[in-house]
């Protein structure tokens, strides 16, 4: 079979393309009318993917790998308003994509997988308690609809920065608590906090602490 460099080259300008070329360029398509072996298939090489079925990779040493296997994506179908509560809790997820439909989401929700970057829509106004608890993220951005974030929402993760709009009415106990690397947090003066919502490390500028006398 010939490779797409040697077709061309058959076909250049100046070329006078004999019978044999035109049969390699028509051997080399599937024509709609036939029908495709599974095997030569990419990704069907072995029949029919089933639930429970792993095919180890090659990595570039020859070692069998399975690294491809652990990268997995959630993508939310628009028109979604709320993620149940324990949703995809500890279920290997690597990349979330929320649609700008969602409202709530719930406890636990996408707690204790392996996310490293986040974008919340507009369009959430709740992230309940222990949503993004546990995970690899590294910055967030909470968008101006979010009115409540519960506690633990993003509890140990691997935070290096923050940015809480002013819409923020309430920030819950321990909700982003145990990120040592956010040195700075600044709040607007109606957001109100408790003293352990944020990491010890983590200096507060602005917002309105709650008295837990």
């Amino acid at each position: 079979m010939k490779t797409k460099e040697e077709l061309r080259s058959l076909f250049e300008n100046g070329d006078k393309p004999v019978q044999e070329d035109f049969w390699a360029l028509l051997d080399s398509y599937w024509h709609k009318d036939e029908k495709i072996d599974m095997t030569k298939i990419a990704g069907l090489e072995n029949g029919l993917p089933r639930w429970n079925d792993f095919h180890a990779e090659i990595d570039e040493n020859g070692n069998a790998t399975l690294a491809p296997l652990r990268v997995m994506s959630i993508f939310i179908k628009q028109g979604t308003l709320h993620i149940p509560a324990q949703f995809a809790i500890a279920s290997g997820i690597s990349n979330l994509f929320l649609v700008d439909s969602v409202i709530t989401i719930g406890v636990e929700a996408f707690s204790s997988n392996q996310l490293k970057s986040l974008t919340i829509p507009e369009s959430v106004t709740t992230i309940n308690d222990r949503a993004f608890s546990s995970n690899l993220l590294e910055t967030i951005t909470i968008p101006a609809n979010v009115k409540e974030i519960k506690e633990y929402a993003f509890a140990y993760n691997k935070l290096s920065s923050i940015y809480i709009v002013a819409g923020v009415s309430k920030i819950g106990p321990n909700a982003f608590n145990y990120n040592p690397g956010v040195n700075t947090v600044i709040l607007d003066s109606n957001t109100q906090y408790y003293s352990n919502s944020f990491d010890p490390n983590t200096r507060v500028i602005g917002g309105t602490l709650i008295s837990e006398s």
